[in-house]
């Protein structure tokens, strides 16, 4: 993500205008390294007074955009001391160097300068410095290297050349950014040599025109006193213990030592930072808000976040108890909390047991007076006020074996009715079976018979008959009738079915009528009063057939 910083961050107009007086540092910062630590850098010169001038990711024209924010700054400033620090991928060539941009994409020789910020360039400007000026270049580590070769353009090549021809008055320090870091807070402590920067960070390059034996800030560098006030004031617009400490730790005896310390004591004792302290848990503040619930106090949600709601039901229960009403929580109001929502608990708990067992005693009470006879309309009466009761599975299981017993009856009076009209076999015989049975599982036969028996229409004159045939046999007629019917293979599935749904075994159910399905199908025809043939006839046909859609509609 591209940062771009321009300026100081802290209100610095009124220093500005006394410039000429006091003269002050400027820093240009460009990061175009995205494991460098930018942020540790701009602070560290905003606090020792510099105005920091920084960027990160920066494009070609963002770059150059910068160095002439800088030298606008060093100029009006007057600035004694110029402090340049460049973090990223670099590319040189026998005629200079640059600092890619972020959206350097294979450049050439002839695309350097729209694609980088030529060095050359940067040095003479920071020689405007009235004192001294310091270049830092944190190179990536391992950028010179065939891969790092393949991403230039022709005419280029990675990293920096061995030496540069310096302005006087620049001096160079050039390493790993984590390095150049590092090595950034001895050469911003004032009085600090350049030369003992050095020992202590051996694997940085130093060149240039500066004397080594002295510091790059000497002692009492002016901008001190104004990096005290600009510190105190991040502290307070941080307004953290934090930041008040980290105040002090830099300026242990500043101008702002006092107060930042009476801070400290105000953010202590402030309710908030009190309960800040405790660092609760995501569960543990869930166990806060569940007490709070339990006595009544609604926090919006049990989440573990504690938003307008929770406050509230703190601010509630706090008044509610005489405490004084903060809306924020300390140990003791936690452990006393907890303690009030476990005595609740206990009581909700000993309430429902009561209304459990009384509800219990109800029902027990009602399956005696009702569904324990066993009779329908006790098993009805029971499940109609607790249909989710102790005994409601064994009321529904009695209702199922009613129901059954019942259809079973009805379907053996069913049976009988249809036998008796069968052997009287007359046209009054069926029509009663019909008006007893007008749904039966006859019904359909016994409408068929009656059409058989009612007497034929007037027909002409017969034609001669034709000469006599011999008789066929009376299996060779059932498998004509049989064959008359045209049964298709679906529909001997189905015959097949519901031959063995009544009880009788047709043997693989595949259309086929082998033997063991002649056998059903004569079983079938001496329950039903019909001549025993083995083939399927129309009467058989309608009678299994009308089963079939009976159960289906039923």
């Amino acid at each position: 993500m591209r940062r771009v910083f321009t300026g100081i961050r802290a209100a610095v107009a009124g220093v500005l205008l006394t410039a000429h007086a006091q003269a002050e540092g400027v820093a240009l910062v460009i990061d175009n390294d995205s494991a460098a630590d930018l942020e540790a850098a701009v602070t560290r010169l905003e606090t020792v007074g510099f105005q920091v001038i920084s960027g990160s990711d920066l494009t070609a024209e963002e770059m150059r955009a910068q160095l002439a924010g800088a030298q606008e700054s060093i100029l009006r400033a007057e600035a004694d001391h110029v402090l340049v620090f460049f973090m990223g991928d670099f590319a040189q060539s026998s005629s200079g160097a640059w600092l890619l941009s972020s959206e350097a994409d294979a450049p050439s020789l002839a695309l350097a300068d729209g694609q980088g910020l030529r060095l050359d360039v940067v040095f003479e400007i920071a020689a405007l410095a009235d004192d001294r000026a310091l270049v830092l270049l944190g190179k990536r580590a391992g950028e010179e290297d065939e891969d790092a070769e393949e991403t230039l353009g022709a005419g280029l090549a990675p990293g920096l050349p061995e030496s540069f021809d310096l302005p006087e008055g620049v001096g160079l320090i050039r390493g790993a950014p984590e390095d150049v870091l590092a090595g950034l807070d001895d050469i911003l402590q004032p009085g600090t040599a350049l030369v003992a920067m050095l020992r202590r960070n051996p694997v940085l390059d130093a060149s240039g025109t500066l004397d080594l034996r002295a510091p790059f800030l000497p002692d009492g560098f002016a901008p001190l006193a104004r990096a005290d006030r600009r510190a105190f004031e991040a502290a307070v617009e941080a307004d953290t213990e934090e930041a008040f400490r980290a105040y002090l730790a830099a300026y242990p005896n500043g101008l702002n030592a006092q107060a930042a310390r009476a801070e400290i004591e105000r953010i202590r004792s402030a309710p908030d930072r009190i309960e800040a302290a405790l660092i609760l848990t995501r569960d543990e503040r869930r166990a806060i808000q569940r007490d709070l619930s339990v006595l009544g106090y609604d926090t919006r949600g049990i989440d573990g976040i504690f938003g307008p709601g929770t406050r509230g039901a703190i601010a509630g229960w706090q008044e509610a108890t005489g405490r004084p009403v903060t809306s924020y929580l300390d140990r003791d109001q936690i452990m006393s909390l907890a303690t009030q929502a476990a005595e609740r608990q206990a009581e909700i708990e000993a309430e429902e047991r009561a209304r459990r067992e009384a509800a219990e005693r109800a029902d027990r009470e009602f399956w005696a007076a009702t569904g324990a006879v066993g009779d329908e309309p006790g098993l009805r009466a029971y499940l109609e006020r607790y249909p989710q009761g102790i005994f409601a599975g064994l009321a529904r299981e009695r209702l199922e074996r009613i129901a059954a017993e019942a259809t079973a009856a009805e379907r053996d009076r069913d049976l009988e009715a249809w036998r008796r009209a069968r052997r009287m076999d007359t046209i009054d015989a069926y029509e009663a079976y019909l008006r007893d049975w007008p749904r039966g599982e006859f019904a359909d036969l016994a409408r068929s018979r009656i059409q058989e028996r009612l007497p034929p229409p007037p027909t002409p004159a017969p034609a001669p008959e034709p000469e006599p045939t011999p008789a066929p046999s009376e299996d060779n007629q059932a498998a004509a009738a049989e064959a008359a019917l045209g049964l298709n293979r679906a529909t001997r599935v189905l015959i097949e079915r519901r031959l063995a749904r009544l009880g009788f075994d047709p043997g693989p159910i595949d259309g086929v009528f082998d033997d063991q399905t002649r056998v059903a199908i004569r079983q079938a025809q001496e329950r039903f009063d019909l001549v025993p043939t083995g083939y399927v006839n129309q009467d058989l046909l309608t009678m299994l057939v009308s089963g079939l859609f009976q159960e289906f509609f039923d």
